[in-house]
């Protein structure tokens, strides 16, 4: 007899975008995966990770085992030990530092949405005490605009762009060519296909800007600025949707008032874009409906008032009407009635009323970021509970300030921080200002780091105790997105865990137990949770995998007349703010200290706000943008075929700033800023800004040496040493730090 395949049903998670596939498995190994066409949503498209898949899964540097460290902090001397061992030794540990120090000298690092849900982390953390000190770079990676899209409308626009449907789209500083390739070929069909217009807002040209029907190259970290000109233009021309701005909003006389201040000459000099590029893009926007804006990271990365370029933009959808319809951004609202059921959410798992009001205010910088915080939670979670029918959304969506605790260990104020957890996240990479992170990690001070991965990163090389973790190919998929809407989709586990690696709820459950919370841990496997998940739905986990995608009644129940909706989710139950309305000047940003309008602020290194930083470091430093196959600081090994297609880190230069450097295509140049150097390799671009140079992020080389001081290279190419995070730097609502529109020479290495 031939060998037996089973096709098993999921979705790869290897980013957020959650493609439909089919695992094929023989004997027990992964042998094929391929799109699944009868997925919903990405109706059988893979992209070049997903199709290396089984190179990195079954690569030999993936771990296997858990390990102790035996030397000093990046000494690279390990030994294998059992987990129960680990966590005995971990849980005893936490036992004394609650003891001695609080439990809110325990935190947590995160990383980006591969999957797993945030709720058992949460859940933990509110039985131990912890005020919720995680950290993550979501707040420089679209978790920032959550928040404020909740203080303006209560509800989280940013997710649910309807791209299919849209006449017109704008990119944010987004290249979907590289960074969302299912988007991209949505965007090229509909262009080819019914005349799609797309407005890209760039500082490079890159293959998105040349599909562009008007490009906007605009100065790095400028964008506020604009989103105001347009407000200004939209308004001032009577572009408006005027029946919802006079029935679903609040605040539009000061709203008129504000934007009065940022005519189109005006924006024009802060941007150096051209008046009339700036007013005929915001015609179009308005006038070419329905019309969408989809996520983009470039703004979140801009430090200063980086969220307050979303507010803006939360703004402009709303009163040209794109709110909740099709083509524009939909409503998607967590705990929405499914089925006849409600999904248990992970805000409600979480456990957060366990958690003392003195426990919560003790959340690092949420005097300062106070937006992200549990306190910005609780100002606008009222209203939005009443709408949702479940807690408001917080797994990620409230952070502590990581560049507050960098600063924190090293001082101990304002109390000690001495544990870390770390999963799906590796800080020695997206931490900005690296040598600061560097020294926090390594510092005594820190009494305990725990990694959970699948590759010794430079982070893990840091740690006490390294775990490794199971991949989406090894555990079950049941999430509605870390409840940022009410897509629920479902997969089923392809193959048992390999070695003893544990998906992350395991992990947190087993150590869970070891610290006495056995009552609140009853489900042994994740497979358990997800069934009790959708029990109140009358529907079970096998049935969720076959459908692959469940979608909620605002999606489904849509009545369509002339490719409009009839019927708008927000006429039934008003939007879930205090006024019931889009309130466009913010009650929750008053309440907290903040200006409740939106308003353009220079970015805090800037040849206008510190020209004298200018004379040394002439060139705009942009880093952060998305480069196909990477994904963010993953896939750097040799033998999967991702580092085979991309080699080296890429430097974009213009050819003539190059010519005067004295570099040419494909030299190595250092980059370098007030906080170090990096080098990477210069690749000319005659689209860019002549002033811009725009470097890769990410990087790390797996074979240099693991220990100090090479940690796999992470010195040598890493944009985040020669980033920017001080205090005064950073955002004012939600504590993102700048790794855009900073300062820099170049030269040739």
């Amino acid at each position: 007899m031939g060998q037996q395949t089973e096709i098993k049903r999921t979705s790869c998670q290897f980013c957020h975008m959650y493609c439909g596939v089919l695992v094929h498995v023989t004997e027990g190994r992964i042998v094929k995966i391929e799109g699944n066409p009868e997925h919903p949503i990405s109706r059988g498209f893979t992209c070049e990770r997903n199709r290396l898949a089984i190179n990195w899964l079954y690569h030999p540097d993936q771990l296997m085992h858990p390990l102790k460290r035996v030397g000093e902090r990046g000494e690279g001397k390990w030994q294998r030990v059992t987990w129960d061992q680990a966590l005995d030794d971990i849980a005893s540990k936490l036992k004394g530092i609650r003891e001695k120090y609080g439990p809110e000298a325990l935190g947590a690092f995160e990383g980006t949405v591969r999957g797993n849900d945030y709720w058992h982390r949460a859940r933990f953390f509110s039985l131990f005490g912890s005020p919720q000190n995680v950290f993550h770079p979501g707040v420089i990676c679209d978790c920032n605009k959550m928040v404020i899209s909740r203080a303006v409308t209560g509800d989280i626009l940013s997710i649910s762009a309807d791209m299919e449907r849209a006449n017109c789209i704008v990119c944010g500083g987004n290249n979907f060519a590289e960074s969302s390739r299912r988007n991209w070929i949505t965007i090229t069909r509909q262009k080819r296909e019914r005349g799609l217009k797309l407005i890209v807002i760039d500082p490079r040209r890159t293959k998105t800007t040349e599909a562009a029907d008007i490009w906007l190259q605009l100065r790095p970290g400028t964008d506020g600025a604009l989103a105001m000109g347009w407000l200004n233009v939209i308004i001032n021309e009577g572009l408006y949707d005027k029946d919802f701005v006079e029935r679903w909003t609040v605040g539009f006389d000061k709203l008129v008032e504000r934007v009065q201040e940022y005519p189109p000459q005006r924006v024009a000099e802060i941007t150096g874009l051209r008046p009339d590029d700036i007013t005929r893009s915001a015609r179009m926007y308005a006038t070419i409906k329905p019309a969408c804006m989809p996520i983009a990271v470039s703004t979140d990365q801009i430090g200063l008032n980086g969220t307050t370029v979303e507010q803006a933009r939360v703004i402009l959808r709303a009163i040209t009407g794109n709110i909740d319809i099709l083509g524009g951004e939909l409503l998607m609202r967590p705990g929405e009635k499914i089925n006849g059921g409600a999904f248990i959410t992970g805000s409600q798992l979480g456990l957060l009323e366990k958690l003392s009001p003195e426990q919560r205010r003790k959340q690092l910088g949420s005097d300062v970021c106070r937006l992200m915080s549990l306190r910005g939670y609780e100002v606008s979670a009222g209203p939005i509970e009443k709408v949702y029918g479940a807690p408001a959304p917080y797994e990620v969506q409230i952070a502590a300030s990581s560049p507050m605790l960098w600063r924190t260990i090293l001082s101990g104020k304002p109390y000690p921080i001495k544990a870390l957890f770390c999963w799906n996240s590796n800080p020695m990479q997206w931490g900005a200002n690296l040598k600061l992170v560097h020294e926090a990690l390594k510092s005594p001070n820190l009494d305990l780091l725990v990694v959970q991965e699948f590759w010794m990163t430079p982070t893990a090389q840091l740690a006490d105790y390294v775990f490794p973790a199971a991949s989406w190919m090894e555990r079950v998929l049941c999430s509605n997105f870390i409840d940022f809407g009410s897509i629920l989709y479902g997969g089923e586990r392809a193959i048992p865990p390999l070695g003893e690696r544990k998906d992350v709820y395991e992990f947190w459950r087993a150590l869970a137990l070891k610290m006495g919370q056995e009552e609140y841990w009853s489900w042994k496997t994740l497979e358990e949770v997800s069934e009790y998940r959708l029990r109140p739905m009358g529907l079970t986990f096998k049935e969720l995998v076959e459908q692959m995608v469940f979608f909620p009644p605002s999606m489904l129940d849509f009545k369509e007349k002339d490719g409009r909706l009839v019927k708008h989710v927000y006429e039934e139950t008003g939007f879930p703010t205090p006024s019931g309305k889009v309130e466009l000047y913010s009650s929750a940003l008053e309440k907290l200290g903040y200006d409740p309008l939106p308003f353009y602020e220079e970015p805090p290194e800037s040849p206008v706000r510190t020209p004298e930083v200018a004379k040394d470091y002439p060139l705009i430093l942009n880093t952060g943008g998305r480069f196909m196959p990477m994904y963010h600081s993953d896939w750097r090994q040799w033998g999967i075929g991702t580092r085979e297609k991309h080699p080296d880190p890429l430097m974009d230069i213009h050819p003539e700033t190059a010519r005067e450097l004295g570099i040419s295509d494909g030299d190595w140049a250092y980059i370098e800023t007030r906080r170090g150097r990096i080098k990477q390799k210069a690749r000319l671009n005659p689209g860019i800004l002549r002033n811009v140079v725009n470097a890769e992020h990410g990087w790390w080389f797996p074979k240099q040496p693991a220990k100090e001081p090479s940690l796999g290279g992470v010195w040598e190419s890493n944009a985040n040493v020669i980033t920017l995070d001080e205090i005064d730097s950073c955002d004012q609502l939600t504590g993102g730090w700048p790794t855009r529109a900073l300062l820099c020479k170049v030269y040739r290495a």
